[in-house]
């Protein structure tokens, strides 16, 4: 039976050198030419941005990039949506027609091996319900001492190239409104917590309308439905947005990059969750000591941020 390929959606907005190198990158990944391409280009949020825009929608009708693919599609938008209403529907979208996706942003560059992990990782965990997600990026350099798995099972979502099934995606809530139980169970915000110091706070910035971020809710719903992402064990992404070009990147936010070599095949499986791993993770994501405490200050604000919604979740 002939394998088929999730299509791959690329979201794109101002950057068109950075977008550049995704495409070239992803085309010569193996089983590009099997796999369908969307991009969505969002619309200016400015006057300065236009140029930029435009210059994205020119690169994006280059003929060499219809070769690359089996086939491209082109969505651009005729106003400026913000990443995560064009991610969430964007997203929703393709998975309607096709059942599964795999998500890329333009400061993306993906290994010659990215698309077959993660389309062997789509089929193998397509009916165990504990898998929220995959994705092909790991914030590790390397895994703990005598780790004996190809793969992390970890209860955080990655927005560094991730991949669904519709069944997943559809029952994922934007609203925020299971946020409160964070708050009222303890056990429930020390696993939301497991992964990095930085989710709560990203979480009540979301909900004050402060960023404009699809992750922390998709990490949330990973958390309140008790589902796992899976992370290689070696890195097949490297992201190319932290030079201070990007919307929502800060160039001093800066994570393990380096693509690691191409290897044997990475052998799947759900592996237990491991406490050395959530805590290499929580070390990577939490940043430094001042910053650990500016957040832990900011966050006194929650209760009162939870107590705002309506109506609060009483699951």
């Amino acid at each position: 039976m002939t394998r088929q390929f999730a299509p791959v959606v690329l979201f794109a907005y101002a950057r068109p050198d950075h977008l550049r190198q995704t495409l070239t990158a992803l085309a010569k990944a193996e089983g590009a030419r099997k796999t369908t391409l969307w991009v969505f280009s969002d619309g200016a949020r400015n006057a300065e941005a236009e140029a930029n825009v435009a210059r994205v929608r020119a690169l994006l009708k280059e003929q060499n990039w219809r070769s690359a693919f089996q086939s491209v599609t082109v969505v651009e938008a005729k106003h400026n949506k913000g990443l995560a209403k064009s991610i969430i529907g964007g997203v929703t979208q393709v998975i309607a027609e096709e059942g599964r996706v795999i998500v890329l942003e333009d400061d993306l560059l993906v290994a010659p091996e990215f698309l077959t992990f993660m389309n062997t990782a789509l089929d193998f965990h397509a009916q165990n319900a504990a898998v929220g997600s995959v994705t092909g990026y790991c914030p590790l350099p390397q895994p703990p001492k005598g780790y004996e798995h190809d793969v992390y099972a970890v209860p955080r979502s990655c927005s560094h190239s991730w991949a669904t099934w519709r069944e997943r995606w559809e029952t994922v809530d934007w609203s925020g409104k299971g946020a409160p139980r964070l708050w009222r169970e303890k056990a429930l915000r020390k696993r939301f917590m497991a992964t990095g110091s930085d989710k709560l706070d990203r979480l009540r910035r979301q909900l004050e309308r402060r960023i404009d971020s699809w992750s922390i809710m998709f990490n949330l719903w990973h958390v309140i439905n008790d589902r796992v992402a899976i992370y290689p064990v070696r890195n097949l992404v490297r992201n190319i947005g932290f030079d201070g070009s990007g919307t929502h990147t800060r160039a001093h936010d800066r994570m393990h990059t380096a693509l690691s070599g191409s290897g044997t095949a990475l052998t799947l499986n759900l592996p237990p969750e491991d406490p050395r791993v959530l805590a290499a993770f929580h070390k990577a994501y939490s940043g430094s000591l001042p910053g650990r405490l500016r957040r832990t200050v900011r966050n006194w604000r929650m209760p009162a941020v939870f107590s705002s919604l309506d109506p609060l979740d009483k699951d």
